[in-house]
């Protein structure tokens, strides 16, 4: 089977993200295990090629973030008779494809609420638009990562959607970890409003309150970063890790007692996944996403305010037994996360019958 994925940024993008990493380990997979030819189309960027092969997936790079759309549209158009599958791979906007025949559609969480995050008042108008040109997709059969995004789907009148997780890129890490010695927490992610790391800080200042040893690893770059340095320069404890090569970053999360996750919203939430592989329980916004990828009770907790975290962290380090507990189930956990497994779950659902 030929097939063209859409998508905004590739697995290359220094912005890419978990998205890009589910795009690419998708490709691969279907590329090696099903004899696939691959290929996506996503912008170009600072010192990247326009095309080249990587783990046998085809990438084509034309245009920037606002012009990759129109352009992938028309690529798409013009060579629609050559792919038997076009995946339309929507991050707040796609790639018009919803009238191709041959099309199916990638969407790993609604934007909803970020508009408002990055834009402010101007985001009311990404924020009404979005669902109506969703809704312009809404007989085409769609896969999503979560079964948060599904609902929101089926509430614009979807009916075909079909979930196939996240997984991961690392295998789960044996129980036996290292903790450091001092209680220690860790945001992991762009530095952005949409993950609102300034909540990480104020979790850890609540927590310091009672734990004055507390320290706070923030893994990640992005735009609030100056911002978030002003907001903990006067705090002991508070250290910028910037970006991490992928070894640092299972080193560190295994270091740690707790991956704060205080997003807005998420598709699922791979961090989570990766920090239970290495045994360390997640304590995340109860919010879209992180419903799907905190096991409440089991492998961390969700939680609705700063307050309520700190509290959560301060009741999970005070019960050593419990914590370990959690830690195991964390790591049984992680072992369910398998991209062999999900590969054959999108291959069923480009090529299955209608739901």
């Amino acid at each position: 089977m030929r097939i063209l994925i859409l998508n905004r940024r590739d697995i290359r993008n220094p912005s890419a993200g978990g998205a890009e990493v589910y795009t690419h380990e998708i490709a691969r997979g279907l590329t090696a295990k099903y004899g696939c030819e691959v290929s996506v189309y996503a912008s170009e960027f600072p010192d990247g090629s326009q095309e080249e092969t990587l783990d046998g997936v085809r990438y084509l790079r034309r245009g920037g973030e606002a012009t990759v759309h129109l352009r992938g549209f028309c690529y798409a158009l013009r060579n629609k008779a050559h792919f038997d599958c076009i995946v339309d791979e929507f991050n707040g906007i796609g790639f018009f494809t919803f009238f191709f025949r041959n099309s199916v559609l990638l969407i790993h969480q609604l934007y909803r609420e970020f508009w408002f995050r990055e834009l402010g008042v101007a985001g009311a108008f990404p924020y009404v638009i979005e669902p109506m040109f969703l809704k312009r997709y809404r007989k085409k059969r769609t896969i999503t990562v979560s079964n948060s995004t599904k609902h929101d789907l089926e509430r614009l009148g979807f009916h075909d959607v079909r979930v196939v997780m996240n997984a991961l890129r690392n295998s789960p890490f044996p129980v036996t970890v290292g903790k450091e010695d001092r209680l220690t927490m860790v945001f992991l992610g762009r530095l952005r409003s949409t993950k609102r790391p300034e909540e990480a800080i104020r979790i850890f200042k609540r927590v310091k309150e009672k734990v004055p040893s507390v320290q706070l690893w923030m893994i990640g770059k992005g735009p609030a970063e100056e911002e978030l340095r002003a907001m903990a320069k006067d705090e002991d404890g508070v250290v910028f890790k910037g970006w991490v090569s992928e070894g640092e970053k299972m080193n560190l999360l295994k270091r740690a007692h707790v991956l704060l996750v205080p997003s807005v919203r998420e598709g699922f939430g791979i961090n989570v996944i990766e920090s239970a592989a290495v045994g360390t329980p997640a304590i995340g916004y109860d919010v879209p996403g992180l419903r799907d990828s905190i096991r409440q009770g089991e492998t961390g907790y969700l939680v609705h305010s700063a307050g309520e975290a700190a509290r959560a962290v301060e009741a999970l380090l005070a019960d050593p037994a419990r914590y370990d507990e959690i830690a195991e189930r964390c790591i049984c956990y992680a072992r369910e996360f398998d991209w062999g497994s999900r590969v054959d779950e999108f291959w069923a659902a480009i090529c299955g019958p209608p739901a």
